[in-house]
């Protein structure tokens, strides 16, 4: 019952949230489409956690995609013992990058005047990520070669999702650490159309061709 409700119902109900209310968030509600900045309440530490978190965050999700659209040649790359070790380490860094980020906005969110104007989905969005970056560096260190069975396994898994023929037993037998990755994974789908960080769902393509943005400070002359 519990595999089939991570591996079936809540990926199902994810996606059907994110697929419907995303846009409906996008073309009821625009003003609330993007997050607020916060720079002006703090800059120091938001620049040790957005920087690692965004660079981890970003390569990792790029590589998962990959693994998930090219599964014949990813496994060619990962053939060699060498590549292999290369890339799982590469991967591992990356989630500790993930992971140093995430405690950092989260400390900031917490104990800094950011906590103003943060509100109760910002903590849950934060504290979903820490969930998937604290499982995936548990993985990277005590479940080596994930790249590995991440083809073999989730992948198969994931394209029987999408042909609505959902077969559970291909990571059924997988770590407990892997099924709570993946679960976090479907949570944060769900979460973010109700949430000020939907826009992480869009690529800014439009943002190329807009002009930037200029703040400056307003100060006045003493008399």
């Amino acid at each position: 019952m519990f595999d089939l409700l991570i591996f079936v119902a809540i990926p199902y109900i994810s996606i059907a949230l994110a697929l419907f209310v995303t846009p409906y968030r996008y073309l009821s509600g625009r003003l609330t489409w993007s997050a607020y900045s916060t720079q002006f309440l703090e800059r120091k530490s938001l620049f040790w956690g957005s920087v690692p978190w965004h660079y981890g965050v970003v390569i990792l999700l790029i590589g998962h995609a990959i693994g998930f659209l090219f599964p014949s040649a990813v496994q060619s790359l990962l053939s060699s013992m060498t590549r292999l070790f290369v890339m799982e380490s590469i991967a591992l860094g990356l989630g500790l990058l993930t992971l140093l980020g995430t405690f950092v906005l989260l400390f900031r969110r917490v104990f800094t005047g950011v906590r103003a104007v943060s509100n109760i989905a910002d903590y849950i969005v934060l504290l979903l990520v820490l969930n998937q970056a604290i499982t995936g560096v548990y993985m990277g260190i005590f479940a080596r070669w994930g790249m590995e069975w991440y083809l073999h396994t989730a992948v198969p898994w994931l394209y029987s999702l999408l042909t609505f023929q959902p077969n559970v037993a291909l990571v059924s037998g997988l770590p407990l650490a892997f099924k709570i990755h993946v679960l976090g994974a479907f949570l944060i789908l769900a979460f973010l159309p109700f949430t000020k960080f939907v826009h992480f769902l869009f690529f800014p393509v439009g943002y190329l061709t807009e002009p930037p943005i200029l703040y400056r400070w307003v100060k006045r002359r003493k008399a």
